[in-house]
């Protein structure tokens, strides 16, 4: 993994989003199995989704989500958006 930040609001993809929740994840020193006992998911499907699974069960990475305090907040693309 790079170890880019990705900017909040600018998530495309699974692969975007899995890469923020590690990153949030790791800042904030929790360790995958740990994070599995905090929201009831199990760390390998933790894995799965900070490694981009586009499968992955949308309730569990919301489950993932409030475990590290992150929400998610839609907004309409702008013309510079579609661009891009």
């Amino acid at each position: 993994m790079d170890n880019k930040i990705i900017p909040n609001g600018n998530i495309s993809n699974p692969e975007q989003l899995g890469a923020l929740i590690r990153q949030v994840r790791k800042r904030q020193g929790i360790t995958q199995e740990d994070l599995s006992s905090l929201v009831g998911v199990g760390p390998r499907l933790i894995g799965e989704i900070e490694r981009g699974k586009p499968t992955a069960e949308i309730g569990k990475v919301f489950q993932l989500l409030a475990g590290l305090g992150l929400v998610i907040s839609i907004a309409p693309r702008t013309t510079r958006d579609h661009r891009e």
